[in-house]
């Protein structure tokens, strides 16, 4: 017996119901048929082209991602432009795509709860709060997380700590080295705008990525230090966690194989 894109898309909205994506978000099906057959499944962060050939390769049925493969609507799909040709390319292939974006940041179990797990926070709750008009949701639901440390770092402990967990080769540290840091805000990706909300629920340091020169300043006159992970250092993460999801569907009659992209999709390296 053989899984539809549609029953696999069914399981991962129990890890991050759709409706969970904020407005101007694109999440959902990409491109395919709720009705093709899925035999292998290649996770990433994006679908970038390297990715994409990458299941061409593998010769996998199913991408699904993070990052939404179309954001911004279309004005045309061209073969002699990046995007198009991957477009053309999945679909010649017979490849469906699936991305998941901010519901799964906002989910609890998605990229901001993993992220509070590795660096080991406790008493973790949401940093900020979110209305979901026209649903009637009983939880409460919000983007980031905050916590406590089990025992006290000074800023450039915790940046070491961090770095390690998340075996990035570089992180950005704004701060004095010697701050002491107790309590932990953070939000995966791009995130300075909850940079109010970590001061404000008194974080000794807010983790996220892509930090502008402006912000880091604005940061250091509120009194709060920054440690930016990155975009692709705090949300890869996730990855593994969709495939042992995703796991849970396998059955002796069920021939579904989940790989993980082998693709590098980090675009920044440091000249050492």
């Amino acid at each position: 017996m053989s899984l539809t894109c549609k029953k696999i898309i069914e399981e991962l909205n129990k890890l991050a119901p759709e409706y969970l994506a904020e407005e101007w978000d694109n999440v959902g099906l990409m491109i395919g048929d709720m009705d093709q057959e899925v035999k292998r499944i290649l996770i990433a962060l994006d679908a970038i082209p390297e990715v994409v050939n990458e299941a061409i390769a593998e010769k996998a049925d199913l991408v699904i991602t993070h990052h939404p493969f179309i954001f911004k609507p279309l004005k045309n799909i061209r073969k002699d432009h990046i995007l198009g040709k991957c477009i053309y390319d999945l679909i010649q292939n017979n490849i469906s795509v699936y991305s998941a974006h901010t519901n799964l940041d906002i989910a609890f179990g998605g990229t901001n709860d993993v992220l509070a797990q590795i660096l080991e926070l406790e008493n973790i709750s949401i940093l900020s709060e979110l209305e979901f008009k026209g649903q009637d949701i009983e939880a409460k639901y919000g983007m980031g997380r905050i916590g406590t440390l089990k025992r006290s770092y000074t800023l450039d402990e915790f940046a070491k700590f961090v770095q390690d967990k998340l075996k990035l080769p570089n992180i950005r540290i704004v701060g004095a080295s010697n701050h002491l840091v107790n309590k932990v805000a953070l939000t995966t990706g791009s995130g300075m705008s909850y940079l109010q909300d970590a001061v404000n629920k008194k974080a000794d340091v807010f983790i996220t990525g892509d930090v502008k020169f402006h912000d880091a300043q604005r940061a250091l006159q509120m009194g709060i230090s920054l440690i930016d992970a990155g975009h692709y250092g705090t949300e890869n993460l996730i990855v593994p966690v969709i495939k042992e999801h995703l796991e849970k569907m396998q059955k002796p009659d069920h021939a579904l194989e989940i790989l993980i992209s082998k693709v590098n999709g980090e675009p920044f390296r440091v000249n050492i």
